[in-house]
């Protein structure tokens, strides 16, 4: 009889054992994916502020030559009617 508590307390250390393996196993692979996820929002999110950077540029631009053009009155000349002058000595 105390042979076979022997093998059952036995038994139980050694699935209590793998048990522990195997949930560090998991949670290592879970990390490495939250990593990777994380990674990845990363760059989206730094390339999402790159194209607002570029939208505002943009934006600022049409509107710095549209105020011009309201409140001056002036339109931009097409590539046509421009003269370009030397100004050599």
């Amino acid at each position: 009889m105390r042979i076979m508590y022997n093998l059952i307390i036995l038994l139980m250390i050694s699935l209590s054992a793998f048990a522990v393996i195997y949930i560090k196993h998991k949670n290592r692979i879970m990390n490495i994916d939250i990593e990777k996820t994380e990674k990845n929002y990363s760059q989206e999110l730094n390339q999402h502020k790159k194209l607002l950077d570029m939208k505002r540029k943009l934006l600022e631009k049409k509107l710095v030559t549209q105020n011009i053009e309201e409140s001056l009155g002036m339109e931009i000349p097409s590539k046509k009617k421009i003269i370009y002058l030397n100004l050599v000595e």
